[in-house]
C-alpha cells in the first residue's frame, strides 16, 4: 500500500489532482484510514491512473472518462468512440481557425481605426421571414426609398407582424452605392395573411451584422468596413445586403407603428446592416 504522497510522486501528479479524481469517481483510494483519514493506493492503480491521464490528454472530459472506464467496451466500440472524438476535435480546430482569422481581421482593422469607431461585426443566423415588399430600381436611396416604405406600410397596416419585427431594405445589386440601385422595401407580415401578395424571404445560416445609432450617412463607411472584415476573416458574400430599421422616422398618415420604433431625430435612429456569408472552402 502506498500513502497518497508516495503514490502522487510515483505517478507524477499532485495530491490535489488525486483528490479531484476521487471526487469525480474516477480513482478511489484503495483504503482510507478511519482514524487518521489517510488515503492509500496500490501500485496496481498506477495503470488505471495512466489510462485516465491518457484520455484526458487527448481531450476527453472527466465525465466522459468516467463513462468510458465504467463500461466494458470492446475494441470496436472503443475505436468507434475514438473516431467520434476525433471528429469533434477536428470540428473544434476548424472553428478555432476561423476564430483566429476573425481575430486577425479585428487586429488589422484596429491599426487604423479607433476602437470606438470600429465596425463591430457579429456573426449570427437570419431566419426566413414572410414579407410584403415593393421592389424598384431607384435613382437615389433617400426620398425614393422613403416613399416606397410609406406606401408599403399603408398597404399592410392591418397585417403587420408583431411589433418587435422590424422593416428592412434589401439592396439587390450586391454593393452599396448612391445612384441607380435595385432595392426592395420589405414589411414583415403575419403568416396568416391572405389578402396581400406575400412572399417568404429566405434566411441565412450565417450573416455578418453591424448595428449602429445615428443617421444613415454612416452606412457606406460601415458597410465597406464590414465587407473588409468579412473578407479578411475567410468569408464570402452569399446574399444581398439588408438594412434593418429598428428605430426610424415615419409619417404615419394612414397607419400607425409601435411607439418604441418611431423617433423624430436621425440621431436616435438604430439601424442594423446584415450581409449573408459562407465560409471560404
Amino acid at each position: 500500500m502506498l500513502r497518497i504522497g508516495d503514490f502522487s510522486r510515483l505517478a507524477r501528479v499532485t495530491i490535489k489532482t488525486l483528490h479531484h479524481y476521487d471526487e469525480a469517481g474516477l480513482l478511489r483510494p484503495s483504503h482510507v484510514d478511519r482514524q487518521t483519514g489517510y488515503r492509500y493506493y496500490t501500485a496496481a492503480q498506477l495503470a488505471l491512473l495512466q489510462r485516465i491521464l491518457l484520455l484526458k490528454d487527448v481531450g476527453f472530459s472527466l465525465e466522459e472518462i468516467r463513462c468510458v472506464l465504467a463500461r466494458q467496451m470492446s475494441h470496436s466500440d472503443f475505436s468507434a468512440l475514438l473516431d467520434q472524438h476525433r471528429q469533434h476535435l477536428q470540428s473544434t480546430i476548424a472553428e478555432d481557425q476561423f476564430r483566429l482569422k476573425r481575430l486577425d481581421a479585428l487586429r488589422e482593422a484596429s491599426l487604423t481605426e479607433p476602437i470606438a469607431e470600429l465596425a463591430a461585426v457579429v456573426l449570427r443566423e437570419i431566419p426566413a421571414i414572410d414579407v410584403y415588399s415593393i421592389r424598384e430600381r431607384v435613382p437615389t436611396l433617400h426620398g425614393h426609398v422613403t416613399a416606397m416604405f410609406e406606401a408599403a406600410e399603408s398597404t399592410v397596416a392591418q397585417h403587420r407582424a408583431r411589433a418587435d419585427v422590424s422593416p428592412f431594405l434589401v439592396l439587390h445589386d450586391g454593393e452599396y452605392r448612391e445612384h441607380d440601385i435595385d432595392v426592395e422595401a420589405c414589411i414583415p407580415v403575419k403568416i396568416t395573411t391572405r389578402d396581400l401578395p406575400v412572399r417568404r424571404l429566405a434566411g441565412a445560416t450565417q450573416a455578418g451584422c453591424v448595428t449602429y445609432r445615428g443617421s444613415y450617412q454612416q452606412t457606406p463607411r460601415l458597410h465597406a468596413a464590414m465587407l473588409q472584415w468579412l473578407e479578411r476573416s475567410g468569408f464570402q458574400i452569399s446574399g444581398p445586403l439588408r438594412e434593418v430599421y429598428h428605430r426610424y422616422g415615419a409619417d404615419q398618415i394612414d397607419y400607425s407603428l409601435p411607439a418604441h420604433a418611431v423617433v423624430t431625430s436621425s440621431s436616435q435612429y438604430v439601424t442594423e446592416l446584415q450581409t449573408p456569408v459562407v465560409a471560404n472552402p
